[in-house]
C-alpha cells in the first residue's frame, strides 16, 4: 500500500470516528435538555407511572405507593410474591 493511501484510508476512519461521536453528544444534549424524540413521545402520552413513596419495612419486605393511568396503587413486595394492598382510582380521572 502506498503512503498516500494509508493517509487517505486514516483520515476516512477519524472522518467517520468523529460523525459518530458528534451524533452521540446531540442525542446526549438533546436528553439533558429534555427534548424528546418522537420514537418516546409516543410513549409518555399513552401511559404513566410515578412511583409516590417508597418504604422498606425490614430486610425481605418493601411497601411502595404509585400512580399509573389515574390509579393509585399500594404494593407490598417481598422475597415470594408482591401482593395489591389498596387501588385507588383519582378524583378527576378518566376512570370515575
Amino acid at each position: 500500500m502506498e503512503l498516500g493511501q494509508l493517509f487517505t484510508a486514516l483520515l476516512s476512519l477519524v472522518f467517520v470516528l468523529g460523525l459518530l461521536l458528534l451524533t452521540l453528544w446531540v442525542i446526549k444534549l438533546l436528553q439533558t435538555k429534555s427534548y424528546c424524540l418522537n420514537l418516546c413521545g409516543k410513549i409518555k402520552k399513552t401511559r404513566s407511572i410515578n412511583i409516590v413513596e417508597q418504604r422498606r419495612l425490614d430486610t425481605k419486605n418493601q411497601i411502595i405507593l404509585f400512580e399509573a393511568d389515574n390509579i393509585r396503587y399500594l404494593v407490598l413486595l417481598s422475597n415470594d410474591h408482591p401482593l395489591l394492598l389498596n387501588q385507588t382510582t383519582l378524583k378527576g380521572s378518566k376512570h370515575d
